[in-house]
């Protein structure tokens, strides 16, 4: 028999160490019923996906409002992918934060996500453009990084037509989103003609340059919170990681084998950006991890390699705090803090010339 899922049974280490707020969630979410599935026959995907899309419905409730919200569907990598424009103001061009969301590669889309994506709006000045990447198992690496990677060469290109600066464009992810808005930086920097291919603007005399070097160019910074960027061991993978967050080492590896297949162990700086060449340039990354998560050395060891080519780049771990934080504002201050510190720092970085 399982062992009872109760705030007690957390380990004391980790227990007496979380701030009252991000214990306050805890209980919060340990007092909620979980859908369950339908009987045997239930696919085990759909009711994962059902009960934690019902979960983050009550996480997504008030915040700010937008002046205009659009959704449209872009073909990108071979997929329809539906895409979400919010906008803070009412201005006839606005850059844009490109948002992708977190979910273990598995879960998540628009909806689950969209009060952070709302808050980036309404603090930064900015539009922000979500892509509902297409989630594993039914698709594997690397499509939903040509999707992404394709989402910002498109904007890049055909921005105008949407109200968007496609000169001065921003990522941000939380989680498995910020890998991918890391690595699909990497690749409009290393490989710019695959995500052109995937955006299908290939025969497109208006891109200019085939290679696409524009749409690495416009990416003026990242807002990187909580990744996994490569490392398979560390000391906040042994100390943290569990039920209550989703999170033990063998959710990371089921996760991980589920999205790479294999490739998680090849030597890819689209698998692991830590081996990535930052003698080369990249944008300023805002980089948030949270102390209690196993992930939090990959932030750490992300700003240590930056750190040593150069780069320009800002770590904040939040003490107290647990993995996928950023979506508990509702009873979180904390949240709230790394969100506007965010936005902040990709509207300073629209200014830059």
């Amino acid at each position: 028999m399982a062992d009872e899922q109760t705030f007690e049974s957390i380990p004391a280490h980790i227990r007496r160490a979380m701030t009252p707020e991000q214990a306050a969630v805890v209980r919060h979410q340990l007092a909620r019923t979980p859908l369950g599935s339908d009987g045997a026959g239930a696919d085990p995907v759909e009711a994962m996906r059902a009960d934690y899309n019902d979960e983050r419905a009550f996480w997504n409730e008030g915040g700010p409002q937008m002046v205009r919200t659009d959704n449209m569907t872009l073909p990108l990598a071979g997929a329809s992918v539906p895409v979400r424009i919010h906008r803070p103001v009412d201005a006839e061009t606005l850059p844009a934060i490109i948002f992708v969301h977190g979910g273990g590669f598995s879960v998540g889309n628009l909806d689950t996500h969209d009060r952070i994506q709302r808050v980036l709006a309404a603090e930064s000045g900015a539009a922000v453009i979500a892509v509902d990447y297409s989630l594993t198992p039914e698709a594997v690496f690397p499509q939903a990084l040509h999707e992404v990677a394709g989402a910002a060469a498109y904007f890049a290109a055909r921005g105008a037509e949407h109200g968007i600066d496609p000169k001065r464009l921003a990522f941000a992810g939380d989680s498995a989103g910020a890998i991918l808005s890391l690595t699909a930086t990497l690749l409009l920097r290393d490989e710019p003609g695959v995500a052109v291919e995937a955006a299908g603007l290939s025969d497109d005399p208006s891109v200019g340059d085939p290679a696409g070097d524009s749409a690495f160019e416009s990416i003026r910074s990242l807002l990187l919170y909580y990744g996994t960027y490569g490392l398979r061991d560390s000391a906040t993978m042994r100390l943290y990681g569990g039920w209550w967050d989703g999170l033990s080492r063998n959710d990371l590896d089921d996760m991980l084998e589920a999205h790479y297949r294999g490739a998680q162990h090849e030597a890819s700086p689209y698998v692991d950006p830590l081996t990535a060449d930052y003698s080369k340039p990249v944008p300023p990354m805002f980089i948030v991890g949270a102390e209690l998560d196993p992930l939090a050395d990959d932030s750490r060891a992300l700003d240590k390699v930056l750190g040593t080519f150069g780069r320009e780049r800002e770590l904040h771990l939040e003490e107290g705090a647990l993995h996928s934080f950023l979506h508990y504002g509702r009873m979180m201050e904390a949240t709230r803090d790394v969100l506007t510190w965010g936005a902040e720092y990709a509207a300073a970085r629209f200014d830059d010339v």
